[in-house]
């Protein structure tokens, strides 16, 4: 696979590669949990604080429900100076092109195919059946809602994974090893301590090793959580997003596949409902839980990959006298 030059940051060429942005995102990870622990751990003793009653809706919510939010929104707040770090200072350098139209509708198909192939394949098995209550009077506002669900889940993982983080990977290793240690990187952040962790304690004694310990049982959660299929799934949804951003040449490729997975779970997941025949191979309506949906990742990244080798031949034969 051809590396190209507008996808290496630090305004290198794709001859030269370069670790600093990995000593970043190290920085970054582990910077983003010790903060997360703090400010969630204050967040969460303000809230009960000034609610302790817990009849509010933050008050409900668990401690490790804080800390993820905290690490996140610490995540989010740095961002410009990360980009900027890396020389990534405008919309175009991040990877936001033109058309938006053409190419947001191609990729957004993709993604409603692609889940649609997983409910059809489990509707026709008996492993989901079809809920006909889910057409209600409210479908327009479910159909609004689930779209902008997804176009802010979509953005906002983008810009960070695609946008940053595979960037940082592509500037220190070549596209095939950046593609796999990226999208391996984007599976492990995906696991986190449970949310009934700590559940047997009052919000009066969540403290400082209480926080201590959902950071560190954040970062082992990959291997006390270890779940093969989850982990299988989201890995090759990493490969299949780094795919299209570079297939495309633009985020909103990225995007667009994304939102469409989220808008088709969010919206038509409703119609849907775990069978009596669901096993491992299907999964659930939870979609990640069955290797049935890795089945489908595979065939799409082996398409995408003959894709992206017959635009590097073109690229050749272009670059030949």
């Amino acid at each position: 696979m051809l590396r190209q030059k507008q996808h290496v940051l630090y305004e290198l060429d794709q001859e030269r590669f370069s670790w600093r942005g990995i000593k970043l995102l190290a920085l970054l990870y582990f910077g983003s949990i010790i903060a997360g622990a703090i400010f969630g751990l204050i967040a969460f003793r303000l809230t009960h604080h000034f609610d302790p009653d817990a009849s509010s809706y933050l008050a409900g919510k668990p401690y490790p429900k804080f800390f993820d939010r905290a690490r996140w929104i610490c995540v989010l707040v740095i961002l410009p100076y990360l980009f900027t770090s890396c020389r990534v200072t405008s919309f175009k350098a991040i990877g936001f092109k033109s058309p938006f139209p053409a190419t947001f509708s191609k990729w957004f198909g993709y993604g409603v195919v692609m889940i649609f192939m997983i409910y059809g394949f489990n509707l026709l098995i008996g492993a989901f059946s079809y809920r006909a209550s889910w057409l209600n009077p409210e479908l327009g506002i479910d159909l609004g809602e689930a779209m902008l669900a997804a176009m802010l889940i979509a953005c906002l993982e983008e810009i960070v994974f695609r946008g940053l983080v595979f960037r940082i990977f592509y500037t220190a290793f070549k596209p095939i090893a950046s593609i796999l240690l990226s999208s391996a990187f984007f599976a492990i952040l995906h696991f986190k301590s449970p949310e009934a962790a700590l559940e047997s304690l009052a919000p009066s004694d969540v403290g400082l090793a209480e926080a201590t310990h959902i950071a560190v049982s954040s970062i082992a959660s990959i291997v006390t959580e270890f779940d093969l299929t989850y982990l299988l799934a989201i890995f090759l949804v990493g490969i299949v997003l780094h795919q299209v951003f570079l297939l495309g040449n633009n985020l909103w490729a990225s995007i667009a596949i994304h939102a469409g997975w989220v808008f088709t779970i969010k919206f038509f997941g409703k119609a849907f409902e775990t069978g009596e025949h669901a096993n491992l191979f299907s999964g659930t309506t939870k979609v990640a839980d069955g290797y049935w949906v890795s089945i489908v990742l595979l065939v799409f990244i082996g398409f995408f990959a003959y894709l992206l080798r017959r635009n590097d031949s073109l690229c050749s034969q272009a670059k030949s006298p």
